[in-house]
């Protein structure tokens, strides 16, 4: 979809009177609406159409709703586009269990109020509109990173080549690949000391003069541990966004991809060469791509706050001449406005751990009260997920210097994880001293974790690949415990088994830093006066 191409809305019912209606409802919105009086021409539609929305009729001949939205959502090109169900059937429990199992994001009743279908289309047109305004801009940014890349890199060759067939022996092309080439190189000897550099690695690093002969390790005492290791023990690595230089502000930072490359002839290891590629560039556009998005969900949180509210409003005013169908609608509604506020404050909270932005209100907070409150928050699930809720703390378990509401966030979805994949199972709760530490750790018997998914888990976005996450999944709530723990100086980690028992643990510090550091002077002056 291009800028000024018509967003498309495709209406499914094989009554042409009821697409009448609908196009008479949305025809304001100032979309293409496609009709469609059978799941057949629906489908043909598909294959040629994206659209922002499908409002699916339930009883249709030959194919019913259910059956055509279970293909849309085979479909590779349409299986993430939201599906309506219109209908005038009753709906028990089971059948709304089918249409949301087949991927249906809503239900609409006939006859309805056309101010309601309108707002729930105009959401997912508007959310259409943006997500494609965010693959134009995600586009063009990587069309700009893959041209500036190419032509750096025919540069490279070019001089490569022009250097290769002037020099005469081996030595002299080297030290002119050292003196031309648009990347930083070093040399180092087996026992890792600088042989040589060029110009741009020393601007890199910002190296003396007289760094010839001296470790790579005392040139440069800012290089990131997995650097050394590999360094040390002669193995291939590569580590991107390096940060060398930090400018005032942190305006004129500087950026580098530097790779380790050990070298050799036919009988032994010779040396190591490392090589840093300036990326200032595609770094500073990756921080403008992530406030782009952050400022995306931002203006997004307005709206949809003042949904919930109205929502909310609607709930109180409710008496008892509506329907109960029609309590049970607008609940309904409310919930997911209340998942979608919950995925944009999860985006806005990333952005700001990410930035280091997130401001942290740190005290003692009593681990076995705070879960305690976060497990009758989940009894409700728990009862629904037939799951066994307990719980393990050890008696004198130490207070946490911590943030209170960002931790019990942490256990909240840690249990809410395992209540959900673990439908009949147990999922226990325990937390026990480890020296300056307290370590809390959430165990259930449920579906598990392949072995392939476990170093994935808490990436961003990351669903699993032998099965999709539970409905309403946004990728991000693993990926925000650990910037939340980690954030807390802890450590969070995911241990499995054959038996299908999967763990998740994190680590807490006891004591503030200041508190610390007070404790190691003190033991300090122990040992003196011993």
């Amino acid at each position: 979809m291009t800028t000024g191409e018509q967003i498309n809305i495709l209406l499914v019912d094989d009554r042409p009177e009821n697409l009448l209606v609908l196009k008479a409802t949305l025809g304001t919105l100032g979309v293409n609406l496609v009709e469609a009086q059978s799941g057949k021409e629906a489908l043909k539609y598909l294959l040629d159409l994206e659209f922002a929305v499908i409002l699916l009729d339930v009883m249709m001949p030959e194919m019913d709703g259910f059956e055509v939205a279970r293909i849309v959502r085979e479909r590779e090109k349409s299986k993430h586009t939201p599906i309506i169900f219109v209908t005038a059937m009753f709906l028990d429990d089971q059948d709304a269990f089918r249409g949301y199992s087949v991927g249906a994001v809503d239900y609409i009743m006939k006859p309805f109020a056309p101010e309601i279908l309108r707002s729930k289309v105009t959401v997912f047109v508007d959310l259409f509109r943006k997500t494609e305004e965010i693959k134009r801009q995600s586009e063009h940014i990587r069309a700009m990173e893959q041209r500036e890349y190419l032509a750096k890199l025919q540069a490279t060759e070019e001089r490569l080549l022009q250097e290769a067939e002037r020099e005469r022996n081996e030595a002299r092309a080297i030290r002119s690949v050292l003196e031309h080439a648009p990347m930083g190189f070093a040399r180092l000897d087996k026992n890792h000391n600088i042989i040589e550099t060029n110009k741009i690695f020393a601007e890199q690093f910002s190296l003396r003069e007289d760094v010839a002969h001296e470790s790579i390790f005392t040139a440069v005492p800012g290089l990131p541990t997995a650097v050394r290791e590999a360094v040390e023990k002669s193995r291939p690595y590569l580590v991107h966004d390096l940060q060398v230089y930090e400018g005032t502000g942190g305006e004129n930072n500087r950026y580098c991809d530097l790779a380790v490359w050990p070298t050799s002839n036919r009988e032994q290891f010779t040396g190591t060469v490392l090589v840093g590629t300036d990326v200032t560039e595609r770094v500073l556009l990756d921080l403008q791509r992530k406030d782009f998005v952050a400022t995306l969900a931002h203006d997004l949180q307005t709206p949809v706050i003042a949904s919930d509210r109205a929502l909310l409003l609607l709930l109180g005013k409710i008496d008892g001449s509506v329907s109960p169908d029609l309590v049970s609608f607008v609940g309904m509604l409310k919930k997911n406005n209340e998942n979608l506020l919950h995925m944009i404050e999860s985006l806005l909270d990333i952005y700001h751990y990410e930035e280091g932005a997130k401001a942290l209100y740190r005290d003692e907070v009593d681990l076995k009260l705070l879960a305690a409150t976060c497990i009758d928050e989940l009894s409700a699930l728990a009862e629904e997920q037939e799951v066994t809720l307990l719980s393990d703390f050890e008696p004198d378990l130490q207070p946490v210097f911590a943030d209170r509401t960002a931790i019990r966030r942490v256990i909240t979805n840690l249990l809410d994880n395992s209540l959900k994949f673990s439908k009949g199972g147990t999922v226990t709760a325990k937390a026990r001293n480890d020296d300056d530490m307290v370590v809390f750790e959430v165990t259930d018997n449920g579906i598990g974790i392949k072995p392939e998914d476990k170093s994935h888990l808490f990436e961003r976005y990351w669903h699993g690949t032998g099965h999709k996450s539970y409905k309403g999944s946004s990728g991000l709530g693993l990926y925000l415990c650990r910037q939340i723990v980690e954030s807390h100086n802890g450590q969070i980690e995911c241990d499995t088994s054959v038996a299908k028992m999967t763990t998740f643990r994190f680590t807490l510090p006891v004591r503030s830093p200041e508190q610390s550091e007070d404790t190691s002077d003190s033991q300090r002056l122990k040992q003196s006066a011993v």
